[in-house]
């Protein structure tokens, strides 16, 4: 919600942020919103235009609804009871025709649901009133939320309300001028696109990871494959990385949401369960080649992980595989020494005092007398380390590499013992 608020308003508009349980005058924004740090510009921008007065910040669901022609839903996907709240209260208060513009991702069918509930309480309270619907997926990337917003390659409007589209696109007029990105359709439409972008997405990275395993056993370089592949048009290079599988607060999620969503009505939906199941089993990859290497004996041993974000310019941890990878170890007996440029907070909140686990300072600090370096998260500050450091602080030079940032052929000319996804040799 702060990118739509802060991007909206730094075009001219009066816009009113509502955040549930804001105390209006006495709150500081950044501490009841850590996450506006994480992202590049937001706080600046966010500060500009409130000193501008064109961005107002509350806590009062009733003032938000009663203010603004446009309403705008940019909720988490587990916050839909929060949005029938929303609802309820436009129908209560709402005192002129106004557009309800959903940019998160429901269920389909979710958004229309709550237009009825608007114009239902509407209808009963004798108002005079309209509520128009516009579904807008939202498929701006963290790291670059600002740029998304306001140079978007695509901006979806799922409504059938002309007046609506023609509201929308007058709004939206500064951010597509170089050419027309603006598709219509129905809101269900919509609504299915955004879970099948993300299906789709998560199908390519799975069948990667597959393919990955399948090059072990040919000893094939999954690198050579995956630019082969990428250089038909047909395929393109966009999400061909093999890795540790996806996470994410949102994609993941999505993917399970929509797989769930297609079996309920009565699909087999067997392709995104394939997905599902190959991105859970791809989780402990690099478990599954520590537990080789070390011959199954796990147990004393202390790993070094650089990355705990389930990306690579974000805070968030929330399904990401370090997690996991991180718990199973700790559950093996090891000790775990991690460095994260970002998220280190979040993963101390999430595992609070774990013994066995500790947060470095620096990279090279949690190298001290581990056993093995663990890389979970391809962060730019880990593409070019100091290999000699690496080789005198560790145990034993072995390096298991998640994100294939690294070259085999000169890892071998170090003298470390290299394992990347699909680059070495296969686990059982």
């Amino acid at each position: 919600p702060a990118v739509t608020a802060a991007c909206l308003s730094d075009n001219g508009n009066q816009v009113l942020w509502v955040i549930e349980g804001f105390e209006d005058g006495g709150d500081d924004l950044v501490s009841v919103c850590p996450w506006l740090e994480a992202e590049p510009g937001l706080v600046a921008l966010v500060n500009t235009n409130i000193f501008s007065g064109r961005l107002l910040v509350t806590g009062d669901i009733d003032k938000g609804v009663t203010n603004g022609s446009l309403q705008y839903l940019v909720l988490n996907a587990n916050e839909y009871p929060l949005a029938e709240k929303i609802a309820t209260a436009l129908g209560d208060l709402m005192v002129e025709n106004k557009t309800l513009v959903n940019r998160s991702i429901f269920p389909v069918g979710s958004s229309e649901l709550l237009q009825t509930k608007v114009l239902t309480l509407l209808q009963e309270r004798g108002a005079n009133h309209h509520c128009a619907l516009v579904v807008e997926p939202d498929f701006r990337v963290e790291g670059r939320l600002i740029a998304d917003f306001t140079r978007p390659d695509r901006i979806i409007l799922g409504s059938t309300d002309l007046v609506a589209i023609v509201q929308l696109r007058d709004l939206y007029s500064p951010f597509n001028r170089q050419r027309d990105v603006v598709m219509v359709m129905s809101p269900r439409s919509a609504e299915l696109t955004k879970y099948s972008v993300n299906a789709m997405l998560a199908t390519r990275i799975s069948f990667m990871n597959e393919v990955a395993e399948v090059a072990e056993y040919f000893g094939a370089d999954i690198e050579e494959v995956r630019l082969g592949m990428g250089s038909d048009s047909r395929i393109g290079y966009e999400y061909l990385y093999p890795g540790t599988g996806f996470g994410g607060p949102n994609f993941a999620d999505d993917v399970a949401t929509f797989s769930k969503t297609v079996q309920e009505v009565g699909c087999e939906g067997r392709l995104l369960e394939s997905v599902l199941n190959i991105n859970t089993s791809q989780r402990e990859v690099l478990f599954r080649k520590a537990w080789r290497h070390f011959e199954m004996n796990l147990k004393g041993r202390t790993f070094a992980v650089w990355g705990l974000s389930y990306k690579p310019n974000s805070e968030g941890i929330r399904n990401a595989p370090s997690i996991h990878l991180i718990t199973l170890l700790l559950d093996q007996g090891c000790a775990v020494q991690v460095f994260d440029p970002a998220a280190m907070t979040k993963a101390k909140e999430y595992f609070g005092e774990r013994d066995g686990l500790d947060f470095c300072e620096n990279p090279e600090a949690c190298l001290k007398g581990a056993d093995a370096l663990v890389v979970m998260t391809e962060w730019k500050t880990f593409w070019t380390p100091n290999f000699d450091l690496i080789k005198a602080e560790l145990k034993q030079p072995v390096i298991f590499d998640g994100r294939n940032l690294y070259d085999p052929a000169l890892m071998e000319r170090l003298g470390i013992t290299y394992y990347g996804i699909g680059r070495g040799a296969p686990v059982p």
